[in-house]
């Protein structure tokens, strides 16, 4: 039985149920609440991968809250400190995808370890877990915040591994991102790409091992 990582952002869950704070907050189009939804998820991942190049790390929630403060800019929108507040909270209440606990629960049956492996911050995932009840499938959390960086880095695999007291090639990082497939590839963990919009593979990084169109797919595959 492998130790089988989960991302959280994407792949357990939907970081674009975050659009239904917007709308409610902003009080425009529907068309801009999309805009700002796609906006803010490429500046907080943009961020993530500068700071840890930088090497001028801080935990994912504050990654998040400049990701946020910048895309409220270049739309030229405010909703005021509180309703800034608010629509940074809707990351604590996300949607999980419809077959997420399902594929832990039977995933965990079947013997392995199921855990989270995520970019947020410890408080931000346990949160997270709480209030989708996905804790009641996991194992664990682990956090980059543990290793001071950020995924795709070699360390935050590594550390996983660590965690679960297994070899590196006894893992398994599943994964709805592509560039976090790569990156989990690269360091040496096996990988289960969910790939829900038939996106090609990334062209830097190894091919992942295991392709599914969905959580539950992959949990066939695996389990």
């Amino acid at each position: 039985m492998a130790g089988l990582c989960f991302d959280m952002y994407g792949t357990l869950c939907d970081t674009s149920s975050v659009s239904d704070r917007l709308a409610a907050e902003l009080d425009v189009s529907e068309t801009l609440v999309d805009a700002v939804d796609r906006t803010w998820r490429q500046k907080q991942l943009q961020y993530s991968y500068q700071v840890a190049l930088m090497d001028a790390y801080e935990p994912f929630w504050n990654v998040t809250e400049r990701a946020l403060a910048y895309t409220l800019d270049q739309y030229e929108l405010d909703p005021g400190t509180e309703g800034r507040k608010r629509i940074q909270e809707a990351y604590n209440h996300l949607d999980p995808f419809p077959d997420a606990a399902e594929a832990l629960e039977r995933l965990g049956d079947a013997g392995h370890d199921v855990v989270v492996l995520s970019n947020g911050n410890p408080a931000m995932l346990e949160r997270l877990a709480s209030n989708t009840g996905l804790d009641a499938h996991l194992d664990g959390i682990i956090s980059a915040d543990e290793v001071k960086t950020f995924k795709p880095a070699p360390d935050v695999y590594e550390n996983a591994a660590d965690r679960l007291g297994r070899d590196l090639g006894e893992c398994r990082l599943v994964s709805s991102n592509a560039w976090d497939i790569a990156g989990a590839g690269q360091a040496g963990m096996g990988t289960g790409w969910v790939n829900r919009h038939r996106d090609p593979p990334e062209a830097v990084g190894p091919d992942p091992d295991v392709v599914a169109r969905s959580l539950s797919e992959l949990a066939d595959r695996l389990a």
